[in-house]
């Protein structure tokens, strides 16, 4: 665990690096999505993409090699690149048709998404305010931020008014919880005193014998 995300021993800077983690997980998503390219089950919208764009199995292939090898470049000690671009550009990246590109970057976005849904999900609890809910908040701000500019209706975009937003919806479920907790209680609460009813009806209205007996003796001392 120690080489996933947290500062190693004797190194300066973060105690956290989430670069590091993506590092680690990236090249799994990759697989994922290029898994998916090959999948038997494709989507009706993807199958139109590419007749509409003449895009072959072969294509397909070239881009997902050019790819794999700029990869490689990404960590080359003998001949490193400067950038992604530089890294893609000398394996021909770009020389394949910009329709196939474009294929192999919906699989990929595709990936990440689920993968982020998947991610948020299993470090938050659904009723709590989720650790990543002001990430998230700065993300949905930039959105806001950017329907406003072109043209689209929006609010503030300072990302803590969509922190406090997703923060409301965290006291809402609470609230929600604590009404059905009322609710059961009023239950027992009415069931309890049913029963009390039903007991004390039960109960003789005249004392016993016993009882009237010892009520004389108190009555004579």
């Amino acid at each position: 665990m120690s080489d996933i995300g947290y500062r190693r021993k004797g190194e300066t800077g973060p105690l956290y690096n989430p670069e590091r983690d993506y590092a680690y997980i990236t090249p799994t998503l990759m697989v994922t999505a290029i898994e998916n390219m090959d999948s038997q089950i494709i989507s009706q919208e993807e199958i139109s993409w590419r007749q509409e764009n003449n895009i072959t199995p072969a294509e397909v292939v070239l881009v997902a090699e050019a790819l794999a090898d700029a990869q490689r470049d990404f960590i080359n000690a003998a001949d490193p690149v400067q950038s992604l671009v530089q890294a893609l550009s000398r394996h021909g990246f770009y020389d394949v048709r910009f329709p196939v590109r474009q294929l192999l970057f919906a699989s990929i976005g595709e990936v990440v998404l689920g993968a982020w849904f998947k991610a948020v999900r299993e470090v938050s609890v659904v009723g709590e305010e989720s650790p990543v809910s002001e990430n998230m908040a700065r993300f949905a701000a930039t959105v806001r931020e950017f329907v406003r500019r072109h043209g689209g209706l929006g609010y503030n975009a300072d990302h803590m008014a969509e922190h406090l937003k997703m923060y409301t919806d965290v006291l809402q479920a609470r609230l929600n919880e604590t009404y059905k907790e009322v609710q059961r209680l009023n239950g027992e609460l009415a069931l309890a005193r049913k029963q009390v009813v039903l007991q004390a009806a039960e109960t003789p209205a005249k004392q016993t014998l016993a009882k009237r007996i010892s009520a004389l003796f108190k009555k004579g001392s």
